[in-house]
């Protein structure tokens, strides 16, 4: 009998929960409570774009596809991690690097191709946003795989002018950012889901991430 191990790749939505330097701090708010209502619940004041989260084409591409357009099967795939925790602050992940990370793993169309910075445990911390990033030819690379989506334990997956968004993103490859226990992952193949909210005109929404992992 097969027994399936989930992996969670979320962070924590809370007040104060790092976000975009450009984006309102997340607010988690006690709104009713059991004693005095009956019942217990919060108000969540938050950009689409907190904690782990996806982002749809209409993010970057004008008139490109909304958050509650787009078909669930593009939220999950085989996943595979490339291992990029060894780079130096701010450096460019380059197609050389995916292309030998990738090499025999039979890495192809409807995929989910994960990148380990390690700058998830840097959350927070000015050092957070000096993560690595993929420059324009690995963007290039991974639309050439046909993958549904490439994600990152960082707040970016890439830095200014951002390359890789609007490569990746034109051609409806989602993008995910603030994944986190990616390590777990490394050398095994696995299924990601990564839904989204069915947010209406949505640029992005937080997901519930996990891997699938066969034990």
């Amino acid at each position: 009998m097969v027994h399936i191990k989930v992996v969670d790749l979320s962070m924590e939505i809370r007040t104060n929960t790092p976000v975009f330097q450009i984006y309102p701090i997340p607010i988690v708010h006690t709104w009713t409570n059991i004693r005095e209502h009956g019942f217990y619940s919060n108000l969540l004041v938050l950009v689409e774009h907190t904690g782990t989260h996806v982002d749809a084409p209409a993010h970057v591409i004008e008139g490109g596809e909304t958050i509650d357009s787009i078909s669930l099967e593009r939220f999950m795939g085989d996943g595979v991690v490339v291992d990029a925790s060894a780079l130096p602050p701010k450096a460019s992940i380059t197609r050389a690097l995916l292309e030998e990370a990738l090499c025999g793993r039979g890495v192809g169309r409807g995929w989910v191709v994960l990148i380990m910075t390690g700058y998830d445990s840097k959350a927070g911390t000015p050092q957070w946003f000096e993560h690595p990033g993929l420059d324009g030819e690995a963007a290039d690379y991974l639309v050439e795989l046909g993958v549904n989506a490439v994600g990152i334990d960082a707040p970016s997956v890439d830095h200014p002018p951002y390359p890789a968004h609007e490569r990746l993103l034109r051609r409806g490859i989602l993008i995910y950012e603030n994944l986190t226990n990616l390590r777990p992952l490394i050398g095994k193949r696995f299924k990601f889901i990564g839904v989204p909210l069915r947010i209406a005109k949505g640029s992005a929404s937080p997901v519930r991430a996990m891997a699938l992992l066969e034990e």
